[in-house]
């Protein structure tokens, strides 16, 4: 009787831990000279909490490309676990392109995989808002009006594809006779473990469908060098 109350009691849990959330939350902040990223991962109850941040967004050049700094942190222990920094440039562009169109070319059907797992992803939280002038008033106001155009594209695409559980907050504000571009977004979204291995499953049987599937996603994922 002992052992079927422990059973009983694993599974409970398993069945708990299957049934929580991942929590993801993305900052971002763009000023002047100054950018900030900053990603919040919690999973397991709160148990696995995960921040990472990119303190330093430095263009240096068409040549030279894109410096980056990013920190991972573990949030429960209070440590930083690694930082990198790496240089984007227009090699590594074009690598990223091109290692994006083989795992889509060796997965079957991946935009009806992707579409599926989207609508398990639930927005809790999106705020996004602007500060914008150059110096001239009627080109401020025709740029503020072409932001917020961006800014609803934007949300219709988000709406097709992802639950919205909340009242989205779009600013844009017009700073005339000035020359100033704030930009700070927060977004929160949600998706429960069950999804995230049910939806690992279904990849890996989409991959396997394709001749070399599984070898040209193992190469460029886990590259040997």
């Amino acid at each position: 009787m002992v052992w079927v109350w422990m059973a009983a009691g694993l599974l409970f849990v398993l069945l708990l831990l299957l049934g929580s959330r991942v929590n993801i939350r993305l900052a971002f902040t763009h000023q002047d000279k100054n950018d900030e990223i900053s990603v919040e991962v919690r999973a397991l109850l709160g148990l696995v909490r995960f921040h990472y941040e990119v303190p330093t967004l430095r263009f240096k050049g068409l040549r030279a490309g894109l410096e980056v700094k990013s920190e991972q942190v573990n949030a429960g222990a209070g440590r930083l676990i690694a930082d990198r920094k790496e240089t984007i440039n227009a090699d590594k562009i074009k690598q990223m392109f091109e290692d994006v169109r083989i795992l889509l070319t060796h997965c079957f059907d991946f935009n009806e995989w992707l579409s599926r797992m989207l609508r398990h992803v639930h927005c809790t939280k999106l705020n996004w808002k602007t500060s914008v002038g150059i110096g001239d008033a009627p080109e401020t106001a025709f740029l503020v009006g072409t932001l917020w155009g961006v800014k609803s594209s934007l949300l219709g695409f988000v709406c097709r594809y992802i639950r919205l559980e909340t009242q989205p907050q779009l600013q844009v504000t017009p700073v005339f006779n000035q020359m100033m571009f704030l930009t700070e977004g927060d977004c929160t979204i949600r998706i429960r473990i069950w999804h995230l291995l049910s939806g690992g499953v279904q990849l890996l049987m989409r991959v396997r469908k394709t001749e070399g599937g599984l070898q040209a996603w193992r190469r460029v994922l886990m590259p040997t060098s």
